[in-house]
């Protein structure tokens, strides 16, 4: 079959190496002196931060620093994308924390065991403080407020215009309350960076082996974060163990290892476990859907209806925003709907930052409105494959130009991407099978 656009065989190189074992992951650099990052994480979900002792952790063997948000002036971290600047997380936790898991300090240690040791010594003094897990409950009058001072858990919303009627006319109307839930992205591989400051000899300021599966967008955010000079700073993504969308971005782990490895003037390294991983890496979807599809008697769709709640977590996490815009985007998905009417809320909980996974957004419209699909297949007594083909948008109808703003085109091969190669001056040409 066909291996790329061109219709020409692609010979995969990168197998040999993952087969035979010379694969190259952050956690197999060895670099001279380098030091070993262990987080103390959050056991409360909600609670007032009234001191973090360290004294003892940094009497322990091995130990080089213990560091909490009070020995440095971090800015906040926002993950892949901004959904609302005053619900920013700081990288280490200051006055309060908001999710088990949130960081509180960082150990920097000569080995790893003698990190975990330290960070097991360090002691948090807690204040519990209500907590929200639940995005409805999170809009209700008598919420908990994760940053009081904003006097609301509503980090950002979309409403239709006023006088909005998408379900008028209709003579069926099915309708539900769906929970996409939340899930780990769980790679192979967790989260993981090592810094190196200092020139090589090329002019870098600094070296940074990461884990992500968007590099160029990596160096960007943390040369942002940092006021850097992005020529100053070398990013290098070495085999990935998955990613999935868990990896899209800068974290708040990230920053912390950038500013100890400038501070200290060592390497310094961070490999997330899979404990780790469960409660820190971003999670994915995460919408309460309440919606509803009007229909004719013949099956003819007449209009949908989509008030979405996205879970953004603790910290505004950018995968919340996503009920705003890419499930909004593809909510009309690949049927005929005349008339939708969407309005969103990204709210923010006690829980782990959400992030992207597979889709990102897109799998949760498709879920909504498929399960809507054969709602309305059983109410009208049609073959669920039959109300399908009476809405499916036809191969006449494209490209077609979606409610929402899309444009569809058909991805035929010998009509869409034959007429752009030959408008590219190439010619269309299907590979032999193999």
């Amino acid at each position: 079959m066909p291996g790329s656009l061109l219709g020409n065989a692609v010979v995969r190189v990168e197998d040999p190496d993952f087969l035979l074992g010379r694969s190259g992951y952050v956690d197999d650099l060895r670099l001279p002196g380098l030091l070993h990052l262990q987080f103390v994480r959050s056991t409360s979900a909600h609670a007032v931060l009234r001191g973090v002792d360290v004294t003892q952790a940094r009497a322990l063997p091995g130990v080089v620093d213990v560091l909490t948000g009070d020995d440095f002036d971090l800015p906040p971290v926002h993950g892949l994308a901004v959904v609302n600047p005053a619900f920013g997380r700081p990288p280490l936790a200051r006055g309060r924390v908001r999710f088990v898991g949130d960081a509180v300090a960082v150990v920097v240690a000569e080995t790893r065991a003698a990190g975990t040791d330290a960070a097991e010594s360090v002691v948090v003094d807690y204040e519990p403080l209500p907590a929200v897990v639940d995005p409805d409950a999170a809009l209700g009058p008598d919420a908990p407020l994760q940053f009081e001072s904003q006097g609301t858990n509503l980090a950002s919303g979309s409403r239709d215009p006023g006088g909005a009627a998408p379900l008028e006319g209709a003579e069926v109307v099915v309708r539900g309350r769906f929970v996409n839930q939340r899930l780990a992205v769980l790679p192979m591989e967790g989260n993981a960076v090592a810094v190196v400051p200092g020139d090589e000899g090329a002019g870098h300021e600094l070296t940074i082996y990461v884990s992500t599966q968007m590099p160029h967008l990596w160096r960007r955010q943390i040369c942002e974060l940092f006021d850097l000079d992005p020529d100053r700073v070398r990013v290098v993504a070495p085999h990935v163990g998955g990613a999935f969308g868990g990896k899209a971005g800068v974290v708040a782990e990230h920053a912390v290892a950038v500013v100890v490895a400038r501070r200290l003037g060592l390497p310094v390294k961070w490999v997330e476990t899979r404990s780790e991983n469960l409660v820190s890496m971003p999670q994915g979807r995460g919408q309460v859907q309440y919606v509803e599809l009007g229909l004719r008697r013949d099956g003819s769709i007449v209009g949908l209806r989509c008030r979405i709640v996205g879970d953004a977590g603790a910290y505004a996490g950018f995968g919340g925003a996503l009920a705003g815009w890419t499930t909004r985007m593809m909510a009309q998905g690949p049927y005929r709907i005349p008339r939708i009417g969407y309005e969103s809320a990204t709210v923010v909980t006690n829980t782990t930052p959400m992030g992207a996974f597979r889709g990102a957004g897109r799998p949760e419209a498709a879920a909504f409105l498929e399960r809507l699909m054969d709602m309305a297949a059983d109410e009208l007594g049609v073959d669920p494959v039959e109300i399908r083909r009476r809405n499916f948008i036809g191969p006449a109808e494209f490209p077609h130009d979606t409610v929402m703003g899309v444009t569809y085109d058909s991805g035929n091969y010998d009509g869409a991407l034959t007429e752009a190669l030959r408008l590219a001056g190439c010619e269309a040409r299907r590979a032999e099978p193999q």
